[in-house]
């Protein structure tokens, strides 16, 4: 994200873009991308991939509909029947299981001064496969068996990654949040 900005020469445009990202939904999907989304690169802990409006691109202004971030993640099952661990590490046994984590994954949503929601004409689903492109390209580079996603119990959330395919691996006490994951 960033050394594509410091190519093009559109760093302050980035910064822009960042700073005009909302997600009303759930404030931490906002506040991650405007305000720690450079520290995470930099810290080298993911890779942010923005989803920008390509008709606002091309006339030269960054317009981030959506966004998702990758990284790496390894548990230790807890829990979790001996079928889910060797669905998602080919092994029954194993101790500790390896998964590329989509860490973050927002979409604009920004609450007008009427009551109403702007969105971004963009589903779930289709930032999913966004990630998945890029998780598959480099699966040839690093392979991992599975993909993991951790996220609260609101039900639209569950059922936006359970449409696409996710399954429930363990709730994660320590974090109070579900992780859900699907084989790449």
């Amino acid at each position: 994200m960033a050394e594509r900005a410091s190519e093009t020469g559109s760093e302050s445009r980035l910064y822009d873009a960042l700073d005009h990202f909302r997600c009303c939904k759930d404030n931490d999907i906002e506040t991650f991308l405007r305000k720690n989304a450079f520290e995470f690169i930099n810290r080298g802990w993911c890779s942010v991939y923005l989803i920008v409006d390509e008709a606002a691109f091309d006339a030269g202004e960054i317009k981030i509909d959506a966004y998702f971030t990758l990284s790496h993640k390894s548990l230790i099952p807890e829990n979790v029947s001996k079928s889910k661990i060797k669905s998602a590490s080919g092994d029954k046994d194993s101790k500790s299981l390896h998964f590329v984590l989509i860490g973050q994954l927002g979409k604009y949503i920004e609450k007008l001064p009427d009551g109403t929601e702007l969105r971004a004409g963009i589903a779930s689903g289709e930032i999913l496969d966004y990630a998945f492109e890029v998780i598959r390209a480099s699966n040839s580079l690093i392979p991992c068996r599975c993909a993991l996603v951790e996220c609260s119990e609101e039900p639209k959330v569950q059922k936006a990654y359970t449409d696409y395919e996710f399954k429930l691996f363990q709730y994660d006490c320590d974090g109070g949040h579900y992780q859900f994951y699907k084989r790449i």
